[in-house]
């Protein structure tokens, strides 16, 4: 087991990457919905259509205009100030906040019929922290009220793998992702001490942004025993493909729908 010598390193260093002008380019790149997220979407459209929505994570505001299209009444809200101003200028009617999701404090318990927190977004604080932004996002959402999120699978089969570990075909691919993963390698290294393996997760530094990052993988079935032990109820989970999968699955991101 390896455990991180300052539990705070993980928050500082993957709050520095996300506030990369190159990375707030990246992200500003990205317009559409994910497969599972249009499904998602479509599957609850009924039920909260023109309700109240919370988007955590918003970024730069990838998802902010579809959510517009179920609900004007939305909110979003990011803990990077550099995202919050960029979606501010892009939709100016709308209510965008700098607010971290641990702590939620600025909305009153029961507020919200849907919250999104998509793109892995809750998978970059520790375990610890993990479990307030569950307990946080629990508490703002109504009774009966729905919880859409995505993580990282630690199933998948490039779990904590480089390239070259894997028995892969030499493709051009595959040389693009081994040179990738070779010129980041020191900045990998020196990234690994701060790596965690538990039993129920795992927080490591995989190749995102320039392997910059400190990521939670946890499985399918630890996921959703956390979830429960939250008070969420009728869980389901989808893999990239928006299919339904049950207990492990090879995909990189699994989606989960929740209720409370």
């Amino acid at each position: 087991m390896v455990m991180t010598e300052h539990p705070d390193v993980v928050d500082r260093v993957n709050k520095e990457s996300y506030e990369r002008k190159d990375i707030l380019k990246h992200y500003e790149s990205i317009d559409l919905l994910s497969d599972p997220e249009r499904t998602l979407l479509e599957k609850l459209l009924p039920l909260i259509k023109d309700k109240k929505l919370l988007d955590i994570g918003i970024g730069a505001g990838r998802t902010t205009k579809f959510l517009l299209e179920i609900s004007k009444d939305y909110t979003g809200i990011d803990y990077s100030l550099g995202f919050v101003e960029l979606v501010r200028k892009k939709y100016k009617e709308s209510d965008i906040r700098h607010c971290d999701a641990r702590d939620l404090r600025i909305f009153s318990d029961n507020t919200f019929d849907l919250i999104l927190f998509s793109f892995n977004g809750i998978d970059y604080v520790i375990h610890e922290d993990r479990i307030k932004v569950l307990k946080e996002i629990h508490r703002v959402l109504k009774p009966g009220g729905f919880f859409i999120f995505s993580t990282h699978n630690r199933d998948c089969k490039q779990f904590n793998k480089l390239p070259w570990d894997e028995k892969t075909p030499l493709t051009f691919s595959y040389l693009k992702s081994c040179l990738y993963s070779l010129y980041y390698l020191p900045r990998h290294l020196k990234m690994r001490k701060y790596q965690r393996h538990m039993a129920e997760y795992a927080i490591i530094n995989d190749n995102a942004h320039g392997y910059s990052l400190l990521t939670y993988y946890i499985s399918i079935e630890e996921q959703i025993k956390q979830l429960e032990s939250l008070g969420f109820e009728y869980i389901e989970a989808y893999d990239m493909e928006a299919v339904p999968v049950n207990n492990t699955s090879s995909s990189s991101w699994v989606y989960y729908l929740a209720r409370k």
